[in-house]
């Protein structure tokens, strides 16, 4: 095996083995590091061992050429893991395709191709898809398995898994490789012979328990499996939405979606198809006897829209007793006219699948006051395999009976629940039933499902009794009430108006958000209400704030009489902030968006708050519904406005806009007399990148308009010249810059540009004088070539750290060359990371990141920026002077760290943040963690003295809280024996332990060697 290979399973530097790559078998090592890799494997776990063991046996007997691809581009002869899975997932979808003959024609989304080249092109190796029951989300992965060139895929159907499943197992199971006494580690082997990438699909895990199972397991996957070619396209049911943020590997290798800034977001959303697209698929595929889709009823065109009730439509053979159904009524006519159609008793087969659907949910949730499950129940379910209703159920693996769609189970199970409910009518059993299920949803898409049929089932045989149970004091306000009013659809019987007035009492108390929210999308709320609906909207609104603004805006737009909204802005406070900004924000729905001379929208204007007048620009920035002459009126006064944030906020909409009028006011704002006006105009320009030049031709005529001002300014102009095409000014210093920002992120996939400009640019950085832009575009030129340290770290791989043990020095001093000097001597001695601290920074300037990087391209440097509240703008300033890391120390917001969380996916920068004084709770760890943070550090000044906590207890305590990995710093040494022994930390920072030394390479050598050798004790 390589011996970077060997570094990587024993933990040691990329520094320390640089130069034993270079000299190859002729490497000797010194005696030293020889006896501390020796002495490592010898005290390593016996998992280790056997790990390196097998590992040297796969590398020596494995043909070098076999893994080789043909000059010819044809697959090469050698059965790998790969080969043999793709074998297999032709053979299953030659099967799948003769189940169902007659079932829709696939209609996959746009551009689905290109979304999954990119995927395959970039470094992360999972794609999470995430959609509604019957969205076509198992179509998808099939139509991708058939069709994805240069990619075996495996198809893992993880319906039938249980929690005791072991993802590694089925993997080697699909490819017909024996999974060994370590599957995983038998795994890591395979996945490096792999000669192609291997797209391994996940495909909607059931149980909520399943899920985490899954996601557990592929987050450990990720972390010992680095094959690049072996990649996970994860298929996850929604609602209710899925929190990644405990599974840290695996949330940083999520490619994120189009559009996506923020945490581990979906890489695709699959959702109904949207009116159009539903009409061309239902008249494509329509039969002679079937009607067009326009002239289906109203209500049945909304649900067609869903492909799996599309699809149960057509196999029902009809649509007219329906009328003006729910979704429960759908499915009920549907699985009636097929079970009929296959000449079956209706009720007795009815009854059979009912019992199969109870067996299969009766784990999701065992409640002590459902009936039990009788051993055995009616009828014969296994000899429904016999006739032909395949839309219902199929044999399963071991020949048992499935379910063709997890809805038809839900609805079933749905169905004899509500007879149930019924039978108990309104009762303290009924209570206790549906707080409990609805306090399930949000862990459970299958109670979900189950919840969402029975709410319309009820409410179309039994609306008086869901309506008694509305208005139970014993209701539950935060879960149940305000899932019956949004499962039971636009118009639910059960809401009447007594109800609704209820409902709108009791939502405004303080866990009443979710309620509220429910109501605001309720139709039928406003006539309830009556004239009191507008005055109970503002105290909803000034109750809880942005949090209902969108719900608002949306009631506004879809169910409010005009009447009502007149009466709404007339008794909204404008004087008071609150209700201003938000009406400003949302002017185009409550005023008279063709009236610019409203005295609303001119008191808005002249708002002594200046939020109130930003909104404004925020707005138009926002709608494109707005007439001409009220976006030129709106924008010329804000253009003028003399508070300069306003003024900002004008110059990004009027940056992004390419509505005609507005070009006049560009050059006043790329010449306004506050910089961060001009900056916020050049950003909002670089959105019409790609559409026109017209951006880039404005900042060349405007030149002289920045040339001299501040940095940041400077870069935004260069680089909206670059993203065009065009030659950057001259300005070395801020071309510099924008080139690197542009390069790193192409590098990460954050940025999509053309092929010719990606290309002038990467021939640019190569040509640069800059080394750090050299490298970058070197990594660009030569994708995987270069060597991981040069490439930084990456956020996925520093999360792996978690569990391992290394070494960071702190370059605590304000000398640069004394600092190369230790860096160096570090770096020698197998210390991974190499922290700028922050005297140096403020002594030197980020330059001093830069110098210690270029003098010791081995190690890893860990920037100390001493603010957290600018966390965005730390990022940047770090990543461009080199940082691999970037370290925030000091209070901050979760809005300033989501910002610094976003700059540094963006980037491809690992994230820490110091734990200060005060913070040391769960919740904001948590809240950090889901953030976007990728580490936290505990730093304790020895100035402290004895006094304080032990850092490694705080260590400790926060490692419980999180599965990322904790530094911690305090003084640590060679003879700190609790150091060595405890395995409280992940990363050991030591400062003046060996920057004080005489001779740091001994110091730095001696505390290597004392952590690394000393047999660890968990505590």
């Amino acid at each position: 095996m390589s011996v970077r290979g060997f570094a990587e399973h024993l933990g040691v530097n990329p520094a320390a083995i640089s130069n034993w790559e270079k000299r190859g078998a002729a490497t000797r090592m010194r005696y030293e590091t020889q006896q501390m890799l020796d002495v490592d494997l010898a005290r390593s776990p016996a998992e280790v061992k056997q790990r390196f063991a097998q590992t040297l046996k796969a590398s020596a007997t494995a043909d070098p050429s076999a893994s080789t691809v043909p000059a010819d581009g044809s697959r090469p002869t050698r059965q790998d893991l790969g080969t043999r899975s793709q074998e297999r997932t032709a053979a299953v979808l030659a099967a799948l395709g003769g189940q169902q003959p007659d079932d829709l024609a696939y209609t996959p989304p746009a551009d689905i191709q290109r979304l999954v080249a990119d995927f395959l092109a970039s470094t992360t190796r999972v794609y999470l898809i995430i959609g509604p029951p019957g969205c076509g989300k198992t179509s998808f992965t099939r139509h991708l398995a058939s069709r994805a060139p240069g990619v075996d895929v495996q198809l893992l159907t993880a319906d039938s898994w249980t929690e005791d499943t072991d993802l590694a197992r089925e993997i080697l199971r699909y490819g017909s490789q024996p999974a060994g006494e370590d599957p995983l580690l038998t795994l890591e082997v395979e996945s490096r012979n792999l000669s192609r990438p291997l797209l391994v699909v996940i495909d909607s895990p059931q149980s909520r328990a399943v899920v985490d199972k899954v996601c557990r397991q592929l987050d450990g996957t990720l972390r010992q499996v680095l094959s690049g070619n072996l990649r996970f396209l994860l298929v996850l049911r929604t609602p209710p939405e899925i929190e990644l943020a405990p599974y840290p590997v695996l949330s940083a290798a999520v490619m994120p979606g189009q559009g996506q800034g923020q945490g581990a977001e979906p890489s695709l959303r699959l959702d109904r198809w949207d009116a159009p697209t539903a009409r061309e698929v239902w008249n494509a595929q329509r039969h002679s006897n079937e009607p067009p889709f326009d002239a289906l009823p109203p209500k049945i065109r909304n649900l067609a829209r869903l492909p799996l009730y599309m699809s149960l439509i057509r196999a029902a053979k009809s649509t007219e007793p329906l009328g003006q159904a729910n979704a429960y009524r759908l499915v009920e006519f549907c699985v009636a006219s097929i079970l009929k159609a296959a000449s079956l008793d209706v009720d007795r087969a009815t009854a059979d699948l009912t019992a199969l659907a109870r067996r299969q949910l009766a784990a999701a949730w065992p409640h002590q006051l459902l009936p039990a499950i009788k051993a055995n129940p009616p009828g014969n379910v296994g000899d429904l395999t016999a006739f032909p209703i395949a839309r219902l159920v199929r044999s399963g693996p071991s020949g048992s009976l499935t379910f063709h769609h997890d809805v038809i189970r839900e609805f079933l199970f749905a169905r004899w629940l509500a007879q149930l409910i019924e039978s108990h009518g309104r009762s303290t059993v009924t209570i206790e039933l549906l707080n409990d299920l609805a306090a399930r949803t949000s862990l459970s898409g299958d109670l979900r499902g189950v919840l969402e049929f029975l709410l319309q089932g009820l409410d179309a045989t039994s609306p008086e009794l869901l309506a008694a149970v509305a208005q139970s004091p014993s209701i539950s306000i935060t879960e149940t009430l305000p899932l019956m009013l949004e499962l039971t659809g636009e118009s639910p019987a059960f809401a009447t108006a007594e109800v609704l007035r209820v409902c709108a009492s009791r939502c405004l108390h303080d866990n009443g958000l979710p309620l509220a929210r429910a109501l605001l999308h309720t139709n039928a709320a406003a006539t309830a209400l009556g004239g009191e609906y507008p005055r109970w909207m503002l105290r909803v609104l000034r109750r809880f704030g942005p949090a209902v603004w969108s719900d608002i805006v949306a009631c506004v737009e879809t169910q409010l009489p005009v009447a009502a909204v007149h009466d709404f802005v007339r008794l909204a406070q404008l004087d008071t902030v609150e209700d201003a900004v938000f009406l400003a924000r949302h002017f185009y729905v409550f005023l008279t968006a063709d009236d610019s001379t409203s005295q609303e929208l001119k008191t808005l204007l002249a708002h002594p708050d200046w939020r109130a007048r930003a909104a404004l620009a925020e707005g138009i920035r926002a709608s494109h519904a707005i007439p001409q002459q009220t976006v030129i009126s709106i924008m010329e006064s804000l253009t003028a406005d003399r508070d300069y944030k306003v003024r900002a906020a004008a110059a990004e909409a009027a940056g992004q806009s390419t509505a005609p009028g507005l070009e006049h006011l560009l050059p006043t704002l790329l010449d306004d007399r506050n910089w961060h006006v001009r900056e916020r105009l050049l950003q909002g320009l670089s959105f019409r990148v790609g559409d026109e030049n017209s951006a880039a031709d404005l900042v060349i005529r405007g030149q002289e308009a920045w040339r001299h001002g501040p940095r940041n300014v400077r870069v935004a102009a260069q680089r909206l010249l670059l993203e065009c095409g065009r030659k950057p000014l001259q300005d070395e210093d801020s071309s510099r810059s924008a080139l690197f920002g542009l390069l790193r992120e192409i590098r990460t996939g954050a940025l999509r540009l053309p092929t010719n400009v990606q290309s002038a640019l990467i021939r640019q950085g190569v040509a640069s004088k800059d080394w750090l832009v050299r490298t970058e575009a070197n990594l660009l030129e030569h994708h995987g070539t270069a060597t991981s340290a040069a490439a930084g770290i990456g956020k996925e791989a520093f999360r792996r750290l978690r569990g391992g043990r290394a070494l960071q020095v702190a370059l605590d001093v304000r000398d640069v060359d004394h600092a190369i000097a230790v860096a160096q001597a570090a770096a020698s001695a197998g210390v991974q990371f190499i922290e700028i601290g922050d005297p140096l920074i403020k002594s030197v300037g980020v330059q001093a990141i830069s110098a210690v990087k270029q003098r010791t391209p081995g190690a890893w440097i860990v920037a100390e920026m001493m603010s957290a509240d600018w966390g965005r703008d730390q990022v940047v300033l770090a990543t461009e002077a080199g940082a691999d890391v970037v370290l925030l120390i000091g209070p901050a917001s979760i809005a300033s760290v989501s910002a610094a969380a976003e700059a540094s996916r963006r980037l491809g920068v690992p994230v820490m943040i110091d734990v200060p004084e005060g913070r040391l709770v769960q919740d904001w760890v948590q809240d950090m963690e889901r953030a976007g943070v990728d580490g936290f550090a505990i730093t304790t000044n020895i100035d402290l003295g004895v006094a304080g906590f032990h850092p490694l207890d705080q260590a400790q305590l926060i490692r419980s809280w999180t599965k990322l990995p904790v530094a911690v710093s305090g003084g640590f040494e060679p003879t700190d024996v609790e150091a060595s022994r405890r395995r409280s930390w992940d990363i050991l920072v030591v400062g003046r332990g060996v920057t004080d030394s005489l001779d740091p390479a001994v110091a730095a050598r001696d505390l290597a060697a004392s952590i690394e050798l000393t047999e660890g004790h968990r505590s």
